[in-house]
C-alpha cells in the first residue's frame, strides 16, 4: 500500500513540476526588465538620440509640453465618448443611429488629435538640420516597427494588445 501511495505521489510531483516548467515566462518579468531589453536593442540608436543641440532639446521639450496641453482635453473627451459607446452598444435595445453618431464623434476627435500630432511632428522637423532630419526620420520608422513587433509578441504570448494599439 505504501509503495502504491509513494508511486502516486511521485507521478503527481512529476506532473506538477512539468507544468511549472512549461509555464515559465520567456519575456521580461517586470516593467524594468522590459525597459532594459528595449535599451539593449536600441543601443546604436541611443548614441544617435543625443544628436540634438541643447537649444533644440529645449525647443522640443516646449513643443511636447504645448502639444500635450492641447491633447489632454481631447484625450479626456475621447475617453468619455468611448465610455458612452460602450453604454450604447451594451444596452438591451441598442439604438444603431445613436451608435453610428457616436462613432462619428470618436472619428472626429481622433482626427483632431492626429492633426495636432502631425503639426507637432512638422514643427519638430523644422528645427533640424538635413543630417538630423535623416536620423530623426529613420528613428521614427524604427520605433513604429518596434511597437508593431512588440504587439505581435504580446499577442503570441497571450498578453493581448499593447496600450499603443488600444486607441486613447
Amino acid at each position: 500500500m505504501k509503495t502504491r501511495i509513494s508511486g502516486i505521489l511521485l507521478v503527481v510531483a512529476i506532473v506538477i513540476s512539468t507544468t511549472v516548467v512549461a509555464q515559465k515566462p520567456t519575456g521580461p518579468q517586470n516593467k524594468k526588465d522590459g525597459q532594459e531589453m528595449t535599451r539593449q536593442r536600441m543601443k546604436p540608436d541611443v548614441q544617435k538620440a543625443n544628436f540634438l543641440t541643447e537649444e533644440q532639446k529645449e525647443t522640443m521639450k516646449k513643443l511636447r509640453l504645448e502639444t500635450e496641453k492641447e491633447l489632454k482635453p481631447l484625450k479626456n473627451e475621447l475617453r468619455e465618448i468611448m465610455a458612452h459607446q460602450k453604454t450604447l452598444t451594451t444596452a438591451d435595445n441598442a439604438d444603431l443611429k445613436a451608435i453610428n453618431k457616436n462613432i462619428d464623434k470618436i472619428s472626429g476627435v481622433k482626427a483632431e488629435m492626429a492633426k495636432i500630432k502631425a503639426k507637432q511632428h512638422q514643427e519638430f522637423r523644422s528645427q533640424l538640420s538635413e543630417e538630423q532630419l535623416i536620423i530623426f526620420d529613420n528613428r521614427k520608422g524604427k520605433m513604429r516597427q518596434g511597437m508593431k513587433n512588440q504587439d505581435r509578441r504580446n499577442r503570441a504570448d497571450g498578453r493581448g494588445a499593447s496600450m499603443h494599439s488600444r486607441g486613447a
